[in-house]
């Protein structure tokens, strides 16, 4: 398996520093916060930024994300959106863009959410296939998000059928939408993207929340059985960690960066 870091684990630091710190972890691959690219355009041209990548060995795989992606009120704008952050994964030389689906604004049943996810991820697709881009479909396992579980996100990739749409799998995002461990077995190789690792702490009593997340292995969840049919059914792609817990961004980004790389491992390699 391809072990990735995630922008969002270290999101107040800036994208040179986190090229620079995964490097010197051990990382080979980086997932760029949108945010953070945005923020180099401004002051470095994309070949300088490029340059920096590979001086560093540092390749990027994906940019995160394009959000509330298949329910917005404004489509074309979303569209648009789609074709910006396609061009840019073109230019980085990354692979994917992640489209992360809409939350509810009111109640819809699975019926509606399907077709209408379906048909925005088709011309979703289209987009990205100008582009030679791929689209890593990713789940959010909350309540109030339209597509929140494995089966339902499978349902939408197989019926937009479309041969650069795939799957982003997020272990906190499987668990906590209750998505089933045999569901992973049914989904074929070439359709999963990405792998997300993060660990969550017990909580009990309310929802758990992305800041929630925690270092593999620090928490409950069952991440060695996840990685058990991981590799029965022969993934070898990439795994990103990816925390979104403010306790992180505090410190040392080297620090940070090969703390990650040796919590992953276990999992990755044990």
């Amino acid at each position: 398996m391809q072990m990735c870091f995630n922008g969002a684990t270290s999101m107040k630091d800036d994208l040179f520093t986190d090229v620079v710190s995964v490097a010197q972890a051990g990382f080979k691959y980086l997932e760029i916060w949108k945010t953070k690219l945005y923020d180099a355009l401004q002051k470095t041209p994309i070949y300088e930024i490029k340059e920096f990548f590979r001086k560093h060995g540092v390749e990027p795989i994906t940019i995160n994300s394009l959000e509330d992606a298949t329910l917005a009120e404004n489509r074309e704008e979303k569209f648009r959106e789609c074709e910006e952050m396609c061009k840019l994964v073109k230019e980085m030389e990354a692979s994917t863009l992640i489209v992360v689906p809409s939350f509810l604004a009111f109640p819809m049943s699975e019926k509606q959410i399907v077709r209408e996810s379906v048909d925005v991820m088709k011309e979703i697709s289209r987009i990205a296939a100008k582009w030679g881009v791929k689209i890593g479909f990713e789940f959010l396992g909350f309540k109030s998000c339209s597509v929140n579980n494995l089966s339902l996100a499978w349902r939408i990739v197989r019926e937009v059928s479309a041969e650069n749409v795939g799957l982003v799998i997020d272990t906190f995002h499987f668990f906590v939408g209750g998505s089933d461990l045999q569901e992973l077995r049914k989904i074929p190789l070439e359709k999963i993207y990405m792998i997300h690792i993060n660990d969550l702490p017990r909580i009990v009593a309310r929802e758990p929340r992305d800041e929630d997340r925690i270092m593999p292995g620090d928490g409950v969840l069952p991440l060695k059985d996840f990685f058990s049919i991981l590799k029965e059914i022969e993934y070898d792609g990439p795994v990103s960690i990816e925390l979104f817990n403010a306790k992180y961004w505090k410190w040392n980004p080297g620090k940070l960066a090969s703390h990650s790389y040796e919590k992953m491992l276990k999992f990755v390699e044990g």
